[in-house]
């Protein structure tokens, strides 16, 4: 009989141990894990003529846009796919410098009723492209883009520059 007690009383502590450990470790997960940065503003449906002159992003890196449709990039940060071979991959580096073409897509997505604009970057010379949204305010609109795996929250904004900036050729 006292060997059945034993038992019992063993069997309900290893569970309440086990509970604990358990929720021990969620708190724990849930401590590590955070919200990622937000994306400046609401979203912006912006004209081709706001979005031509420079943008330049927190690492000092900048793309200026010509009212031409040609874009010039120096350090530019952004989530840059290569769609050469049979599929998107998505590129191992953060920033990069080239030149190409810019279009601009509004559009309003489905059960909402704001219009928005992505901004796509094609790269001269090769199948590298770059996509954007629009973010900010209306007074003072920003491009933005998470970085690599959504799990990393790299955040990448361009803040226009003042319109003294001269546009690419």
């Amino acid at each position: 009989m006292e060997i059945a007690r034993l038992g019992r009383v063993l069997g309900t502590s290893l569970a309440s141990g086990v509970v604990c450990a358990l929720l021990s470790g969620c708190y724990s997960l849930a401590a590590v894990i955070h919200d990622p940065p937000q994306p400046p503003g609401t979203p912006q449906a912006i004209t081709d003529g706001h979005l031509v002159g420079t943008w330049r992003d927190e690492a000092g890196g900048s793309v200026t846009f010509a009212a031409s449709g040609a874009f010039a990039a120096k350090k530019i940060c952004g989530d840059f796919a290569d769609w050469a071979g049979d599929g998107p991959k998505v590129s191992v580096a953060q920033s990069k410098t080239g030149n190409g073409t810019w279009k601009t897509m509004t559009w309003t997505p489905p059960n909402e009723s704001v219009p928005k604009t992505e901004v796509t970057l094609l790269f001269s010379n090769s199948e590298m492209s770059a996509e954007y949204e629009t973010g900010g305010t209306s007074r003072s609109p920003k491009l933005w883009v998470y970085m690599g795996d959504l799990d990393d929250y790299d955040l990448c904004t361009l803040t226009r520059q003042s319109s003294l900036s001269s546009p690419a050729g």
